[in-house]
């Protein structure tokens, strides 16, 4: 029997894995998908099928996640990510696209929330390093993904066979890490007991009462503050995320820049948030969390309006894939630790898959509405009304959680007031 810490160390570093080899093959499929003949509305609505049928399986994957354990779980979830990349590599139309994305979003539901779990396993200290070792590996695999991507496409004559060929790698690597997940599997045991369910099996959960149940669970969850102040900083900068991912390869690739130039800015983006780990210990030792997370979100905003007038340069694009890189780097283990701090270790997979709701949410959102801008009135006016949009939602965010901070502060002062009144009352 293996110990606790080797399997978070195997979520930290399963992870990154796991991330290079979805951002090896993600960052191309939008290009992969023009040249097969899709415009940038039907990218926008393929983007956003990733994101559409999770939202109605990632609260009972959560469920799941508790009932059967994070490694199991796993497992299945490498099945539909070898499908999906699989199905990627054989379309040939906008239906097999579709169906790619459908696959893949349910892999990231199910293996995203699977490895956090696996590492928020454990006492507190523990569980933060974990979390913050996990979040650099994956934007180390983000960044190291697309550059093996850009270097394996730029190796065929034609950019269609070269991003085909991504895909084709991607899977095979995905077959190879299913056998190692199922080498290391064996012994796994959760180092606390959970809360299994509730009492339901698996089949429970997949019936109507089982999938109601599970959403009324994670609706639950969000009357805790924290949980409410995560997911509402996740889900803002998730949005610009996806904007920033879905659509800078077709922009870039507009603009006359070369695939592995838009390799190299993405791959950027994944190497700042990488790097934003190292100093993040020193960051919360200033700043309290919510406050971290408010200034990364306007952060990434203010990188998607300018994003057209840095593109004009490839030296100013590098450095506002940096800065955005860095922003959304940040607020990936700062909104876990601001959730998972407050909350029993029971819930943990129905608030992981409640955070992953949140995303898929804002990931349908955000490129249906971008590419339907983008459609309308071109991509450079979508990146300025889309930034200023987003810009003044952080604003107003900010404003509200202050006001609930102040709500709560007056609250607590007046109890305590009470409580020290109380014995003089009744002398």
């Amino acid at each position: 029997m293996r110990s606790p810490d080797f399997y978070r160390q195997f979520g930290v570093y399963g992870g990154g894995v796991f991330f290079a080899v979805t951002s090896l093959a993600q960052p191309f499929f939008t290009l992969y998908a023009q040249k097969i003949g899709a415009s940038t509305g039907e990218i926008g609505w393929l983007i956003t099928l990733r994101s559409l049928f999770p939202i109605f399986v990632a609260l009972p994957a959560g469920q799941l996640i508790d009932l059967l354990g994070p490694i199991r779980m796993l497992k299945y979830g490498s099945l539909f990510l070898i499908a999906s990349l699989a199905v990627n590599a054989m379309a040939t139309n906008l239906w097999m696209l579709a169906l790619s994305q459908v696959l893949l979003g349910v892999c990231m539901v199910v293996m995203a929330s699977s490895f956090q779990v696996l590492v928020s396993e454990g006492p507190k200290e523990k569980r933060n390093a974990s979390i913050n070792r996990y979040s650099m590996w994956m934007s180390g695999g983000t960044m190291v993904g697309p550059l093996i991507g850009g270097g394996l496409a730029s190796l065929f004559a034609t950019e269609l066979d070269g991003y085909r060929f991504n895909f084709i790698f991607s899977c095979s690597v995905s077959v190879l890490f299913l056998l190692t997940l199922l080498a290391v599997s064996r012994g796994y045991v959760r180092e606390s007991a959970r809360d299994e369910g509730g009492g339901m099996s698996v089949r429970d959960v997949f019936k109507p009462r089982g999938i109601r149940d599970s959403y009324m669970s994670g609706i639950h969850l969000t009357r805790n503050r924290a949980v409410q102040f995560g997911l509402t900083g996740t889900f803002l900068i998730m949005f610009i995320q996806v904007l920033y991912m879905g659509f800078i390869p077709i922009y870039l690739d507009e603009l006359g820049y070369s695939t592995m130039l838009i390799s190299l800015i993405v791959s950027v983006k994944g190497l700042a948030g990488m790097l934003a780990r190292f100093v993040l210990n020193w960051i919360m030792k200033i700043a309290p969390l919510e406050r971290i997370l408010i200034v990364a979100g306007f952060s990434a905003a203010i990188c998607l309006i300018v994003t057209p007038i840095g593109s004009m340069l490839a030296a100013t694009m590098v450095v506002l894939a940096f800065l955005m890189g860095a922003a959304t780097g940040i607020n990936m283990p700062v909104s876990i630790m601001i959730m998972v701090n407050d909350t029993a270790e029971s819930e943990r997979g129905r608030l992981m898959g409640l955070r992953l709701l949140v995303n898929r949410f804002s990931q349908v959102v955000s490129p249906a509405l971008f590419g339907s801008l983008g459609a309308a009135i071109g991509l450079t006016a979508a990146f300025y009304s889309g930034g200023a949009l987003l810009l003044a939602t952080m604003g107003g965010f900010s404003l509200y959680s202050k006001f609930i901070a102040r709500k709560n502060a007056d609250y607590d002062a007046r109890m305590q007031r009470d409580l020290r009144e109380r014995p003089s009352v009744q002398a």
